[in-house]
């Protein structure tokens, strides 16, 4: 289905409830003889491939395609997926345990985990101390991730794949990115405006010239380019260069939770509408999976 969005106002936080229609695909397929499953508080968008979008929830990480109605349940167990990002098939992710057993999740916060098809869920550091509000990593080196904590302000950042991490530097964010193909450039949306680091996080400063936004994705189709939405729901699209020129190109429908860009420049967005994609900087969306 393709909509044309409203542009409403852009509150910090946003709880979808989102009815979803399982099928079979690579995660693990939901029953839904009851009915179909109600996801709520979408947290983090990622895509593990150009056309697989991964949804983490207060019920876990969800795996939809690029069509509406595909949607699963990754590794069979229900948690709570605050901060999550993915490098291909495997899925890197924070959070709150659920009411399913699950060693890989430590009370009260599960540190980082991960997922890949072979081990299922496993433990990899700071288990029952982190809850990661934000990750993210970038393909030009997997091995790099930085994530915001719930309980401090600060940037910290692995260099091992989540298995050891610093406190790189002190950040107050809302968001994060990183560039697809430079790993060193992070861009944080804050009170301040947009910040930008040129040193994988171990300084920012303010990004001249670019808008008060409240969400950012890195473009992977631009070295530096962004995609942002601010507190109108307006879609911006610019660059991590100070004073390059920015231009609105669409909106979202009513309040935008999250925001991800795959390789070719497909833009997906949680937002009143539920999960959606659009392919023209935001003019139109396709809803993969509808609010209630």
């Amino acid at each position: 289905m393709t909509i044309r969005p409203r542009r409403l106002l852009l509150p910090l936080a946003l709880a979808l409830t989102i009815p979803l229609v399982a099928t079979a695909c690579a995660a693990t397929s939901v029953d839904s003889a009851a009915g179909p499953p109600v996801l709520q508080h979408i947290h983090q968008l990622s895509f593990s491939e150009p056309d697989q979008l991964l949804i983490g929830s207060h019920d876990g990480v969800y795996a939809t395609g690029m069509q509406p109605g595909t949607v699963s349940l990754l590794g069979d167990v229900s948690f709570d997926a605050m901060g999550m990002t993915a490098q291909g098939e495997t899925v890197f992710v924070s959070g709150h345990p659920g009411a399913d057993n699950n060693d890989a999740f430590a009370a009260p916060h599960i540190g980082f985990v991960r997922h890949t098809p072979d081990t299922g869920w496993e433990a990899v550091s700071l288990a029952g101390s982190t809850d990661f509000h934000i990750l993210q990593t970038s393909s030009a080196d997997p091995n790099l991730v930085i994530g915001v904590p719930s309980d401090k302000p600060v940037l910290m950042r692995s260099t091992d794949a989540g298995s050891t991490w610093i406190e790189a530097s002190p950040l107050n964010a809302r968001d994060l990115s990183i560039d697809s193909q430079d790993p060193t450039l992070l861009t944080a949306t804050t009170a301040e405006g947009v910040l930008v680091s040129h040193d994988a996080g171990t300084t920012f400063e303010l990004l001249a010239g670019a808008p008060q936004l409240v969400l950012i994705a890195a473009d992977p189709t631009r070295t530096g380019g962004l995609v942002g939405i601010d507190q109108q729901g307006a879609l911006w699209a610019g660059s991590a260069e100070a004073d390059e020129s920015w231009t609105t190109t669409g909106t979202v429908t009513g309040a935008a939770a999250a925001l991800t860009v795959n390789s070719t420049g497909v833009i997906a967005v949680a937002d009143d509408s539920g999960v959606a994609t659009s392919a023209d900087g935001g003019k139109s969306w396709t809803v993969l999976v509808p609010a209630s």
